[in-house]
């Protein structure tokens, strides 16, 4: 009897656990759904995503049966072999520049834009790998939490402008999600709606972002809508990049670390996502829109693996993965990246040094791929991620208390304290 009793309150321990458990997952569900993105899940636009994604999908599904496409496929892959181009494939960098050569050295010039572009796809197909994950390169940053605003949009573009840096520079920023959703967004964005994508990635571009140490992310985790702080320092020199292909989505992820994108949300999204689970949309009731950024796939899944921003105990860890072409996912008018380009510089993570010796400006990234040495001069009291002018024609990029020397572009000029340290 004894031992019965035992096993009876150990099954009920368990019970109770579990219960417990599905509660908390229900109440978590619960909570994020109310505030889902209304703007990217109004009826117009979930129509749109189903039918870009869609056409997307079929189109990297024809491709793979189409024998033409194949042929030239194997044409780079033959010409690869032979060991002409692998220098090109620096590290597991797939770059404008390197698919461009690969592409002139198998197929020689193009006559038409079509062909190049074909042309183009076929490399991609055949250099990128079947899977690839961002965080295993270090390119993601840690989950975070909207809360109960609407304010998915701001929450994926800045993981994606983080990821960017991190590959790009190994510069570890946090981004304000709230300058972003409150401040870029002013008058267009609110918890209780929500933003475009494509504004998003435009504002960003042209603006930049600021820091969340300058502008926290307060009350909106409450559903709150909060005033533009005015006065943070922004980084500059960031670009949106577009796509028309789901390859050109790969190239991107395995260059600069994520893209963002947004997608419809059905009810049974509820039951999905844990123990990397992949989530095939069944339901067809449909809840509101979502963005989340992309930091990954597996063809053998045949699924993009997404970070989100309900916490790490949603899904596996903050993370889940989704199947090509569900939901919306990847549709080309929602799905931007962004490339560090313009006068921000390209560097790695701010080393300490003391040396005096004189210090060479430059306006782009070593030939060796080295952060470049801290002159002379000192950033002590400068803004966190701020311009400081060293001349008319030259600046500091101050990080960390290190100073980071670059000469303006030909025919401008240094100004201080803006996104852009050089202005025509």
């Amino acid at each position: 009897m004894l031992v019965n009793a035992a096993a009876a309150v150990v099954l009920f321990l368990g019970i109770a656990a579990s219960a417990d458990a599905a509660s908390a997952k229900k109440g978590k569900w619960s909570k994020y759904v109310k505030n889902l993105d209304k703007v990217i899940g109004s009826t117009q636009n979930t129509a749109i995503m189903a039918s870009e994604s869609s056409q997307l999908h079929s189109q990297y599904l024809a491709r793979q049966n189409d024998s033409q496409f194949q042929g030239l496929v194997q044409q780079v892959r033959s010409h690869l072999h032979n060991g002409i181009d692998a220098s090109l494939l620096s590290g597991s960098i797939v770059s404008d520049e390197s698919v461009e050569s690969i592409r002139q050295d198998v197929f020689g010039s193009s006559l038409s834009a079509e062909d190049t572009q074909t042309q183009s796809e076929a490399v991609l197909a055949a250099v990128l790998p079947t899977s690839w994950d961002s965080r295993s390169s270090g390119w993601v940053s840690s989950i975070k939490n909207q809360g109960q605003c609407g304010s998915c949009v701001a929450f994926s573009s800045a993981a994606t402008v983080e990821s960017t840096f991190l590959s790009q520079q190994h510069l570890s920023l946090d981004v304000s999600e709230a300058d972003i959703f409150f401040c870029l967004a002013a008058g267009q964005a609110q918890c209780s709606t929500g933003w475009y994508p494509s504004t998003a990635a435009s504002a960003i571009s042209q603006s930049g972002v600021a820091m969340e140490s300058c502008f926290p992310y307060g009350g909106a985790l409450n559903g709150q809508d909060q005033s533009c702080k005015s006065g943070c320092a922004r980084t500059g020199g960031i670009s949106e990049a577009t796509f028309s292909s789901v390859d050109q989505f790969k190239q991107h992820i395995m260059t600069y670390g994520a893209v963002f994108t947004g997608f419809t949300v059905y009810s049974d999204f509820e039951n999905c996502c844990s123990n990397n689970q992949v989530y095939m949309q069944q339901s067809n009731q449909q809840l509101g829109g979502h963005a989340v950024s992309i930091v990954g796939w597996d063809d053998s899944k045949q699924a993009w693996l997404c970070k989100n921003s309900w916490t790490a105990s949603w899904g596996t860890n903050g993370f889940f993965w989704i199947g090509y072409g569900q939901s919306g996912i990847g549709a080309t008018s929602q799905t931007f990246g962004f490339k560090v380009s313009g006068t921000v510089p390209t560097t790695t993570a701010p080393v300490k040094t003391t040396t005096t010796k004189p210090v060479k400006t430059t306006t782009g990234p070593t030939p060796s791929g080295n952060p470049p040495p801290p002159p002379p001069g000192s950033c002590a009291g400068a803004a966190a991620n701020s311009y400081v002018c060293q001349s008319s024609t030259s600046y500091l990029w101050c990080v960390g208390g290190n100073g980071y020397a670059y000469d303006c572009p030909a025919g401008t000029h240094c100004v201080s304290g803006v996104n852009y340290p050089c202005s025509w």
